[in-house]
């Protein structure tokens, strides 16, 4: 068995450090484009504060983003199998990014010039701290011996376990991204309705329940990690905010209420500015290992 990489996307929201402490061989940027200024998304927001991006939409910016084409991946899978590495690339799910399709492409045609290496590019149907969590496991099973085909069997069998939980504060840049209707997010706005949204089997973000009000929005969304959490199998939680870090911690303490047996290792982060661009300031994603039940509520 050849030695191979783990390489992934800035939509997994870790940064240099998490990157140097997993290694993890290269997270690709997605790209951003705002009216003032154009970036490369990392989870060290070097191109453009979390604060100032965030800000930046509450003002009126609009932003813009787009995926990782086969060019570039071709750039960094080729650099590892001239230093003689396999790769296996773990990227945002399709459904939200079509940029693990480009990367599907580039490896079917590497596969052909290195006959001796391989290159596979596997949909995680996750994103931002869901996949973060999908990466941590993915590395620990590579230090372990295990090959890139122990490991997509493995998520094969699991992916669906790692799972997403979140809110937006306003439907406004929901209804920017095509996501509503602007008939929705107008009622939206003027009741103060906020959607709970997870994950589907495929890995879309779809709307199950809608409640009024802020503080009932961050209550739900730690109603549903206490419903279909595995706290006591992964007490690693992810809670990645918009520009609202007390909100974040907020629901932390929510969460951690729920679950009064457990010590939780929460992460707080930034969400993502390729997901943010899409959801908005105020955004809070709690992503968190348990049943696939909840994948399935929107059937």
């Amino acid at each position: 068995m050849n030695k191979y990489v783990i390489i992934s996307d800035s939509s997994c929201n870790l940064n240099s450090q998490d990157m140097n402490e997993l290694g993890i061989y290269a997270i690709l940027p997605m790209h951003l484009y705002t009216e003032s200024k154009e970036f490369d998304a990392d989870g060290d927001w070097k191109g453009m504060d979390g604060h100032e991006y965030y800000e930046a939409m509450r003002n009126g910016e609009r932003v813009r983003s787009s995926q990782i084409i086969e060019a570039e991946f071709d750039v960094v899978f080729r650099k590892a199998l001239e230093e003689g590495y396999d790769v296996l690339y773990l990227g945002c799910t399709y459904a939200l990014s079509k940029g693990v399709h480009e990367a599907m492409l580039c490896a079917e045609k590497l596969n052909k010039e290195y006959p001796n290496n391989k290159v596979v590019a596997y949909d995680s149907a996750n994103c931002v701290g869901s996949l973060a969590l999908v990466l941590k496991d993915a590395c620990k099973m590579r230090d372990e011996g295990k090959s890139i085909e122990d490991i997509t069997k493995f998520f094969d069998e699991n992916k669906l376990y790692y799972n997403e939980v979140g809110t937006v504060d306003k439907l406004t840049y929901l209804k920017q991204a095509g996501r509503v209707s602007a008939s929705a997010a107008f009622f939206g706005g003027l009741f103060s309705i906020k959607p709970i949204v997870v994950y589907d089997i495929e890995g879309h973000n779809v709307a199950v329940e809608k409640v009024k009000g802020r503080n009932k929005s961050l209550e739900t969304v730690a109603d549903y990690v206490k419903r279909y959490g595995w706290l006591d199998k992964n007490n690693i939680v992810y809670i990645c905010h918009a520009d609202c870090i007390e909100d974040a911690e907020l629901t932390g303490k929510l969460i951690q209420d729920r679950f009064p047996d457990i010590k939780i290792d929460f992460i707080y982060r930034y969400v993502e500015p390729g997901v943010g661009s899409a959801t908005g300031p105020g955004t809070i994603i709690v992503d968190f290992y348990g049943s696939d039940e909840i994948r399935k509520l929107n059937k």
